[in-house]
């Protein structure tokens, strides 16, 4: 089975698909030069124990062993990465920290959780601002899809969640009884759902991961590779993760972005109507059917008693700047949608060149 195949079948909801770029090969060399000189490289000789483990997450994920370069680094950060230009090799990264607080098994869920990054072309994918709502959505669910990978290379549930709450706690199985029932149960706090930093954070909370993890688990995906079983549809799973995720951190920055796009299309109408001619009676109640009453009396005033050439700049300068919010919020959204908005305006509107105007002025 073809192993980036594989990966995208379970690619998770919101971490789209974005264009792949082309990158200079030897920035991976450079890279893994200056780890040759000041870590471990991961290998038969020195670190059998290890290697094997990475043999058989690359067997699990039908990888060739070959295409990836793993190395330790000393640190008592609990951290891990995958560094890659391409879709021909790879680069992991292990702390010491990590080593020495996982078992094996669990260190697969964690190279597995890295090589997803690889296997999902993540380090190569057309890059559009991460410090957008947008952005922050599509990061923190690249890492759901990845966690996904990592549950596919260790094939058990109860590692994978054992792997994250050590890395959440940095505590070894001496202190930790594993309750993941006890552990989700963080959640249903007032205190967890009104946590707002994690809005703008690129990972999920780990707790929040360890619950998607767990539905995934139930998956037909997931079934189907560890136990040759059926599963609920990914779909369905996904839904329920996007609801979680929503719940917790997602929400507001969507609201964001449907509100950017809701004031893009009002002003978009409202311009295309005054500076037309065709601001009557009927186009102000459409106006006020789809984006209300209110959104429509603020228009109302704003041009009422203004001479026309100073109305139709007014709300342009209110249309260029919508759009330009839209951009900020969702840039990939407004690369994909802002044409067809645009053109759907001008049909709607029977407003000719409109489309082709406003693309000379933005």
């Amino acid at each position: 089975m073809d192993p980036f195949k594989f990966a995208a079948s379970v690619r998770y909801l919101d971490d789209t698909r974005l264009k792949l770029k082309t990158v200079d090969s030897t920035l991976l060399q450079n890279y893994e030069a200056g780890l040759a000189l000041n870590s471990l490289k991961i290998s038969k000789e020195i670190t059998p124990d290890l290697q094997r483990c990475l043999e058989k997450t690359c067997e699990n994920l039908f990888l060739d062993v070959n295409k990836v370069n793993a190395y330790v680094t000393s640190s008592p950060e609990i951290q891990a990465g995958c560094m890659s230009f391409n879709k021909e090799s790879c680069v992991i990264t292990l702390t010491s920290a990590v080593i020495n607080l996982l078992d094996l098994n669990e260190i697969k869920f964690v190279i597995g959780h890295e090589l997803g990054h690889f296997l999902l072309s993540h380090n190569i994918e057309e890059k559009y601002a991460s410090v957008s709502q947008e952005g922050y959505i599509k990061t923190r669910a690249q890492e759901i899809s990845v966690d996904r990978i990592g549950l596919l290379a260790c094939k058990d549930i109860d590692v994978a969640t054992q792997a994250i709450v050590k890395s959440l706690s940095g505590l070894n199985e001496k202190y930790v009884t594993f309750n993941m029932q006890a552990f989700l149960k963080q959640l249903d706090s007032d205190i967890a759902k009104k946590e707002e930093s994690g809005q703008f954070s690129t990972h999920p909370s780990f707790i929040l991961r360890a619950k998607a993890l767990l539905r995934f688990s139930l998956s037909g995906p997931y079934l189907q590779h560890t136990k040759n079983g059926f599963g609920t549809n990914i779909n369905e799973i996904d839904k329920l993760i996007q609801g979680d995720l929503n719940l917790y951190i997602d929400k507001d920055l969507r609201q964001d972005i449907k509100q950017s796009k809701k004031l893009l299309l009002f002003w978009g109408y409202a311009f295309a109507y005054i500076k037309g001619g065709s601001f009557s009676k009927e186009n102000q109640t459409k106006l006020g059917n789809v984006f209300g009453q209110d959104m429509k009396e603020k228009l109302i005033k704003m041009v009422q008693n203004t001479q026309s050439d100073i109305a139709i700049k007014e709300v342009q300068d209110k249309f260029f700047s919508a759009i330009n919010g839209y951009k900020t919020v969702a840039p990939n959204m407004a690369k994909k949608e802002l044409n067809m908005m645009l053109m759907e305006i001008e049909r709607e509107t029977m407003q000719k060149n409109f489309f082709k105007e406003i693309l000379q002025n933005i």
